[in-house]
């Protein structure tokens, strides 16, 4: 009996969780799920919803596969049942002939060590405008090809544009705000242009906007996400508490700096006691050259990592 498509895509499935480690997390790759697509009938083969990044969707068939192409192209723009997120890329997957034959074990191992998978890739924000990749013909690879390109997929050339876009229209408000005040705090203005090592101009101001947001985005991205910056706060935070100023919002920064240090101190005292742990003759075998270091310098090498001052350096 041949082997259905819907085992086969279990089959992928399994594989690809093996490629990540974000996907090896229960239900971040799913195949074959009914009521996955918000207010449609329609069933992906195989789902990739890792957090914080845009969801992908697999179609595969064997070959000749005639429909796996219109398949993922139907996909874009549709949004996932759970989440309410778009779709931005979907791929197409065009599996051998040979895999119909084989079934359990052996359909996981063929799979895995096939070379000759079939696959294309789609992106936008609807299928009537839809980018393929190639543009004509078939890319060939592996599974942990389909993974890699999917993986690079998870930030859509659309989220990009919109990134960018919404980027530089928010520079240039800014920029256009600093243009207006300019005539009432012309000293201030100096002081950025020379900070900067720039003239006074619109330029100037659109490089302090830039420098503005590239520090927003860094605290959004870090405020709250370990033990040590849980008191952090977000941007959202600080806005809703009615602290969004100068002085509350360099409090904040100051607090991440401190605690970055507190980190960046502690990884550096973990190598150290790696290396000298590696140096004490617990891997004899590996560790020949860095006993012969040691040896030659007299003890000194040793003594240097045993030193509490390297953790602090």
């Amino acid at each position: 009996m041949a082997t259905t498509e819907h085992t086969m895509n279990d089959a992928l499935a399994t594989l690809l969780r093996k490629t990540k480690r974000a996907w090896s997390v229960a239900g971040v790759v799913s195949s074959e799920n009914t009521k996955t697509i918000k207010n449609s009938t329609a069933r992906p083969d195989i789902l990739i919803q890792e957090p914080g990044i845009s969801p992908i969707t697999t179609e595969t068939e064997v070959l000749p596969a005639i429909t796996v192409e219109p398949e993922a192209r139907s996909r874009l723009g549709c949004q996932v049942a759970t989440t309410g997120r778009p779709i931005l890329a979907s791929i197409a997957v065009r599996l051998p002939v040979r895999l119909r034959t084989m079934a359990d074990s052996a359909l996981a191992v063929e799979l895995d060590r096939a070379t000759d998978i079939e696959y294309a890739l789609f992106t936008g924000k609807d299928q009537t405008e839809a980018d393929r990749w190639p543009s004509s013909g078939w890319l060939k690879g592996t599974v942990k090809d389909v993974s890699i390109l999917a993986q690079s997929a998870a930030v859509p050339p659309a989220l990009i544009e919109d990134a960018v876009n919404n980027l530089v229209a928010g520079v240039s408000e800014a920029a256009g705000i600093l243009d207006q005040i300019a005539a009432s705090f012309p000293t201030a203005m100096a002081q950025i242009a020379t900070d900067l090592c720039q003239e006074d101009g619109t330029q100037t101001r659109r490089m302090a906007a830039t420098i503005l947001s590239d520090a927003f985005v860094f605290h959004e991205s870090l405020a709250g996400t370990t033990a040590l910056l849980k008191d952090v706060r977000s941007l959202d935070q600080i806005r809703s508490a009615g602290d969004l100023n100068k002085t509350k919002l360099l409090a904040e920064w100051r607090r991440v700096r401190t605690r970055s240090r507190v980190i960046a101190r502690t990884r550096r005292l973990r190598r150290v006691q790696w290396l000298r742990g590696r140096l004490s003759g617990s891997c004899r075998s590996g560790w020949q050259p860095l006993r012969r270091i040691r040896k030659q310098s007299g003890g000194l090498f040793s003594r240097r990592l045993a030193s509490p001052s390297v953790a602090r350096t």
